[in-house]
């Protein structure tokens, strides 16, 4: 049940905003990315998306939203010198919360980056990702503060 709960929201936060005119994800000029990094030579965008916020004033979701451990939608998106999205074999994050609890997620290709369900709170928070592109491996760390 989770699962088609899950994929449910997961159509609608990336099907019902394109159909607005507006999108979630960094194609669209008007959004604000919430980190960048460079390593070597690819530039990787990150977004938080919070699940709640996104699925707001939606009908019959909100029942929904509340069986639901995660809070908050992570996407990588992944460009190559020229700004060119790149596919990558594998994505995952290792998400440790200002508990010092660990996270540990596999991403799903989807809106061209890839992309896991996370569970955050307010606090500060450690993120490594890990991408595995061909024989490279691409390894960032950063830390995002959730207000």
């Amino acid at each position: 049940m989770k699962k088609i709960i899950l994929s449910a929201i997961m159509i609608l936060i990336f099907t019902l905003p394109a159909a607005a005119g507006e999108s979630c994800c960094p194609s669209s000029a008007k959004t604000k990315m919430d980190q960048t990094s460079e390593i070597n030579g690819f530039q990787l965008e990150y977004k938080f998306i919070d699940m709640k916020e996104k699925m707001k004033g939606m009908k019959d979701m909100d029942h929904q939203m509340d069986q639901m451990t995660a809070t908050h939608h992570l996407m990588l998106f992944i460009k190559n010198a020229k700004g060119e999205a790149v596919a990558a074999d594998m994505v995952g994050f290792l998400i440790t919360g200002p508990d010092g609890k660990d996270q540990k997620v596999m991403t799903m290709g989807m809106s061209g980056g890839y992309g896991a369900d996370v569970k955050l709170s307010e606090g500060k928070y450690t993120v490594k990702a890990k991408a595995v592109i061909g024989d490279q491996k691409l390894i960032d760390t950063f830390t995002y503060t959730l207000k």
